[in-house]
């Protein structure tokens, strides 16, 4: 619908090599006010989707350290608090590094990316293990197995080949993102033992 009405507000040519259609279409239907008012709304948007996704990677950190995947003090509660500052503050320091080395649209791209990923891999991860263990007792049931899971994991993995046809260089740096976090698990991993 959203497609439907930048086209009805705007022509082909309008919206070519425009990054913020959205906002030129408001304009172009209700005045200048109305794309501002759209550019903000946004903004919120993208601002409340950061605040979430700092809480959950500050978690994965903590739930990293306690397990002993990663640095110990990560795993640590702030005496005082009781919030694992320690791993928030990293998530912060990691954020930052993020936001200072490209535009929102590169940015974007990379964390989207890495998570396209790894949605695809956890769906086809349902096929792994319905195939090694058949015997596992099955909590939950996924509804329409094992076709709604197939087109999950294949409208992923489209999402995936278009962002390397699309942006070459986001999909190699995202994927660098991804790499190097390989030897880092190993390395912590065989710490463990």
């Amino acid at each position: 619908m959203v497609n439907i009405a930048y086209l009805h507000a705007l022509q082909m040519g309008e919206m070519s090599g425009v990054v913020r259609v959205g906002e030129k279409a408001a304009t172009a239907m209700a005045g200048a006010s109305a794309g501002q008012f759209l550019a903000l709304t946004v903004l919120t948007s993208a601002f409340g989707c950061c605040a979430a996704w700092m809480l959950v990677c500050a978690r994965l950190f903590f739930a990293m350290g306690c397990d002993g995947v990663f640095l110990r003090s990560v795993g640590t509660i702030h005496p005082k608090y009781g919030t694992p500052s320690v791993a928030i503050a990293l998530t912060a320091f990691w954020a930052v590094l993020f936001a200072l080395s490209g535009s929102y649209e590169q940015i974007y791209t990379y964390v989207t990316f890495g998570g396209l990923l790894f949605g695809m891999f956890g769906g086809a991860a349902v096929f792994v293990l319905r195939r090694r263990h058949p015997e596992v007792p099955r909590v939950y049931r996924v509804w329409g197995y094992p076709v709604v899971p197939a087109i999950f994991v294949l409208g992923l993995g489209a999402l995936v080949l278009n962002t390397l046809f699309e942006k070459p260089f986001e999909f190699v740096m995202g994927l660098a993102i991804v790499a190097v976090g390989v030897p880092v698990y190993f390395y912590w991993r065989q710490r463990q033992t």
